[in-house]
């Protein structure tokens, strides 16, 4: 079977505020249940926060839930593309665009 058919990807926009007083800086997926993530740097706060995406989007997928769909980049800002492989497990309710 092609590897492609098996891949699931989503793009969503990303957020970042930064702590004043400790300085650590949060990324935010709004679109994905705001789902969030912080670390000392951005690029820090944007690696943990793929991590708990993909494992949020991974476990949407396995329950059958809906997934979110990919927001639009016309307007341009940071987004994060995500891909999964799905493999041979449960298949995801995609959101209607």
């Amino acid at each position: 079977m092609d590897n492609l058919a098996n891949m699931f990807q989503r793009t969503y926009r990303v957020e970042f505020e930064t702590d004043p007083t400790t300085k650590q800086v949060t990324a935010k997926l709004p679109t994905l249940n705001h789902t969030a993530d912080f670390g000392d740097t951005a690029e820090k706060a944007l690696s943990n926060l793929r991590d708990l995406a993909t494992g949020f989007i991974e476990v949407l997928l396995n329950e059958g839930k809906e997934v979110p769909p990919s927001d639009t980049t016309e307007k341009g800002g940071v987004f994060m593309s995500l891909s999964l492989n799905l493999k041979t497990g449960p298949k995801a309710k995609r959101a209607k665009k």
